[in-house]
């Protein structure tokens, strides 16, 4: 209870409006309690922001699927996570304090960016795995921030289907098309 609550302090207001007391309020405990359990204020902040996935895991299913379709299955995949009732808050709290917690948007770094989308693109991409890898995920990054942060009305109102179909194809372009500039 007292995770679900600091994730969805933290998703509300970002990792630095999130105090133990507010957590402990909302709860409905003493302080105390919370410190007990979980001592400081940043061990229960960076326990609340785990996730409970495995990227080397699920990166490793994703290429067991057809290469040619590898973009809309992640996407698939990274959305359904976002908004699924059980994983949303996890993931909304973990991408909200990556934008100001270094520790966490390093864990983030080498969990999504490395972990994830550098396994694939060490598999399907022609070359450039590493900057692939990143382009493919400042997508995605950006996408997630827009759509469950900041809560782009457009964006917010593009179904998931779409969404998916969109990303998917820029995922895939990222990690398997021919970044070469086109000849003049």
């Amino acid at each position: 209870m007292i995770l679900d609550v600091a994730r969805q302090e933290i998703s509300e207001h970002g990792i630095d409006g999130v105090s133990i007391r507010s957590i402990a309020r909302r709860v409905g405990v003493d302080p105390k309690l919370v410190r007990h359990y979980y001592g400081s204020r940043e061990q229960l902040l960076r326990e609340a922001v785990q996730v409970d996935m495995d990227p080397g895991k699920l990166a490793e299913r994703l290429l067991h699927g057809s290469r040619r379709r590898l973009g809309r299955h992640i996407a698939t995949v990274l959305l359904e996570h976002w908004d699924s009732p059980r994983t949303m808050v996890p993931y909304r709290a973990r991408l909200s304090a990556s934008l100001t917690d270094q520790k966490v948007a390093e864990a983030m770094h080498d969990d999504f960016v490395a972990a994830f989308f550098g396994r694939l693109a060490t598999e399907v991409s022609p070359d450039q795995p590493e900057l692939r890898a990143s382009l493919a995920a400042s997508q995605v990054i950006g996408l997630a921030v827009s759509r469950y942060l900041v809560e782009e009305p457009t964006l917010v109102a593009c179904s998931r289907e779409e969404l998916i179909r969109m990303l998917g194809r820029t995922i895939q372009h990222y990690l398997t098309a021919d970044l070469a500039p086109a000849a003049a």
